[in-house]
């Protein structure tokens, strides 16, 4: 009725903070410039994350609940968590979004309704070591996804490729798991959880912790990039 288009929207702002990082904008700064130069219509969380020169660090901005992990190896195929971003809520499931919408639209929103722009995105410096592995995801992931799960699946998708039954690509002058396995290795985790009425989740753990009966997995759209 609107013309609003969510996912429209979440594809301009990345394809735009993506111009904006290579042409050597922070992460912060890639996100405001794609948040005014947008013209569709829609909302949407964000998560950038960029290399340093240096390939020593890693700089991020994250707006919401979309979010990032850094992931170190410990031996046998295992990781262990070493950062990772915090979310960004007003309140319980209301998490900080960009937004551009139509006059009539934004016309109907509340005088008092919270305002978020790209400037309100946390930063973060990270240091890393030649065989991290950074993590991006949507909250269709996150709500789904404990750690202990995510860790469980990437060494066995490690273990997979060690044993030459899954794809492998070299990296940092190493062979290692393709990423692209463990993004999808994890995205069909966090589908399977969320069509699930009987999984335990963090958000059926939060959604308890507010005083809501929430039971099984959420439904939603789960992204996830993974990168050495």
């Amino acid at each position: 009725h609107f013309g609003v288009d969510v996912a429209a929207y979440a594809r301009e702002l990345m394809r735009l903070a993506e111009g904006a990082l290579q042409e050597g904008a922070s992460c912060c700064g890639a996100l405001s410039r794609a948040e005014r130069a947008a013209r569709c219509y829609g909302a949407s969380t964000a998560t950038l994350v960029k290399a340093g020169a240096d390939a020593a660090t890693i700089t991020a901005a994250s707006l919401g609940d979309s979010g990032f992990v850094v992931l170190r190896p410990i031996g046998g195929g295992k990781f262990s968590i070493i950062a990772r971003s915090v979310e960004q809520q007003h309140h319980w499931n209301f998490p900080y979004q960009l937004a551009r919408l139509p006059r009539e639209l934004e016309e109907s929103v509340p005088e008092d309704a919270p305002q978020t722009s790209a400037r309100d995105a946390e930063q973060y410096v990270v240091e890393v070591l030649r065989g991290d592995l950074v993590l991006l995801f949507t909250d269709g992931f996150s709500d789904n996804v404990y750690d202990s799960e995510l860790l469980d699946s990437v060494l066995s998708v490690s273990r997979l490729a060690r044993r030459g039954e899954g794809k492998s690509t070299r990296a940092s002058g190493a062979d290692v798991v393709a990423p692209e396995a463990i993004a999808e290795a994890l995205v069909e985790l966090a589908l399977r959880k969320s069509r699930s009425r009987r999984s335990r989740t963090p958000f059926a753990d939060a959604a308890s912790q507010q005083g809501h009966f929430f039971i099984g997995g959420k439904e939603d759209d789960v992204t996830v990039v993974a990168a050495w």
